[in-house]
């Protein structure tokens, strides 16, 4: 008999690929579901064939299933044709069989992948920032001097030398900016998007967390979408588009997803991040692209009560609530950047990062029903505490700057970074009747001092989460404008 010889190129595709001869097999068969309406039920056994050298000229349905994840021709596959195939035993297939589950029987293999999911993300919710601050390690040239070991990355040009007055900064909307090369529906997301059946895979991250495990918060909401930045003087611009909530989730969800799977065993986390395994944040590459995928802002601000004796307030978020972020300490207020309704006219008033502060302090710190884009405009001059937060910008009693833009590094979602500092008496004023927990989590009975020790004590809790990690260190580092 001839001599067996490896086959190398297909090899190198999944290794490429970062996935283990299980993961392309179930990725294949997920493949041949949602785009043939085949349910072949190759297996790792069968990979571990085809690599070897065992099978030299597999079925042409197998070849084209292969050719088509990959994205390459079929003779790149590695297979070669010797001659007519030897006759197979009647009886003994040459590939396994499937034998599809009565459709009122529970499948076995679709809980299992459920149940691990669930777990991956339970997990993934109960060391967010651990997994941060290891993902951190798989973009060296982006680490921010200060903020070493917090989950903070960010391109050099998305930090200002110094804080921007938030009415310097000019927003231009464009409806119909292009839509983003990557969705969170590739085939490199195939393995975290669990079963939904015997036959077929979630579609979509956020189908998956909506089905089996949907936080409180979880709607679907317009938002502005970050596509241009440019801190450069006398420009100072940033650019938006318009996209999905959804959108966000099946991008920085998954992402989270990916890396917690491959970088967490139970509770204890690998101890140095590596790119093998993680075919879906290759695929996104440069993670400061920001035409690769969509990038939500979320406006969180870094509230300061100035004075003598400066203090800060902070949020405990609850992964019982929200969807992202979940069990970390953070801003207060924060929210993603997006209009109050859906009406054309409340879309054009509240694309402004002031309008979108002042709706965050209304519900996080005051307790106001969300402003979930179903009702009217708001009429921000006439309702409180928003007239009133209006005219104090106006005299400087309130003053708000942008601090830059960030990235979290476990799931690249994008912190635009503001700080505002309230003159101490119209603070007391505004939030005398603070409330001690909102939709997304609970709210400190005290406010923390603005000082060096504090920032100390909450980086060391190692709870901190990277926009507010970022946050409170350029704050401080620019405290004499800040504060003056």
């Amino acid at each position: 008999m001839p001599a067996r010889v490896p086959n190398a190129a297909l090899n190198q595709l999944r290794e490429n690929a970062g996935l283990s001869q299980q993961e392309l097999a179930d990725a294949l068969n997920n493949h041949a579901a949602q785009r043939h309406d085949q349910h072949p039920q190759i297996t790792r056994k069968t990979i571990s064939r085809w690599e070897r050298g065992e099978v030299v000229w597999p079925q042409p349905f197998y070849r084209r299933l292969l050719a088509e994840y990959f994205d390459v021709a079929a003779d790149e596959l590695g297979f070669r044709k010797t001659g007519q195939p030897a006759s197979p035993v009647v009886g003994v297939p040459t590939e396994p069989l499937m034998f599809p589950v009565a459709a009122d029987q529970p499948d076995p293999r679709v809980e299992a992948d459920q149940a691990t999911w669930r777990a991956t993300r339970a997990a993934l919710g109960r060391n967010r920032q651990s997994l941060a601050c290891l993902a951190e390690g798989l973009y060296p040239d982006f680490r921010v001097p200060g903020l070493e070991h917090s989950g903070v990355i960010a391109a050099p040009d998305w930090l200002p030398q110094k804080p921007i007055p938030l009415d310097r900064i000019s927003l231009v909307l464009d409806p119909d900016a292009p839509q983003s090369a990557v969705s969170g529906t590739e085939n490199a997301t195939a393995l975290l998007r669990p079963l939904l059946s015997s036959e077929r895979r979630f579609r979509s991250y956020h189908a998956a967390v909506r089905d089996l495990a949907a936080p409180r918060l979880f709607e679907n909401r317009l938002c502005f979408r970050t596509v241009a930045l440019d801190w450069s003087v006398p420009t100072l611009r940033m650019s938006f588009g318009q996209m999905g909530f959804f959108d966000a989730i099946d991008t920085n969800e998954a992402l989270a997803h990916e890396f917690a799977t491959q970088h967490l065993t139970g509770e204890t986390l690998v101890p140095r991040a590596s790119w093998r395994r993680l075919p879906f944040r290759k695929l996104i590459g440069n993670p400061f692209d920001l035409t690769r995928r969509p990038v939500m802002g979320a406006v969180g601000t870094l509230t300061i009560r100035g004075g003598e004796s400066p203090c800060v307030v902070l949020h405990q978020r609850d992964s019982d609530k929200v969807a992202g972020g979940g069990g970390m300490i953070h801003l207060l207020p924060a929210g993603i950047f997006q209009p109050s309704s859906v009406i054309p006219e409340a879309i054009a008033e509240d694309f402004s990062l002031w309008r979108n502060i002042q709706r965050e302090y209304a519900e996080e710190l005051l307790g106001h029903d969300e402003y979930d884009g179903s009702g009217k405009p708001i009429r921000y001059g006439q309702l409180e505490p928003f007239a009133t937060m209006d005219q104090a910008l106006a005299d400087g009693r309130i003053r708000v700057w942008c601090l830059g833009l960030t990235l979290d590094a476990l799931t690249l979602a994008c912190d635009i970074l503001t700080v505002a500092v309230f003159q101490p008496e119209l603070y007391d004023q505004l939030f005398a009747d603070a409330v001690d927990s909102n939709t997304e989590g609970t709210v400190p009975s005290r406010a923390l001092p603005f000082e060096e020790n504090t920032l100390t004590w909450l980086r060391d809790s190692q709870r901190l989460s990277p926009g507010a990690a970022a946050a409170l260190e350029l704050a401080w580092r620019h405290r004499i404008d800040l504060l003056r």
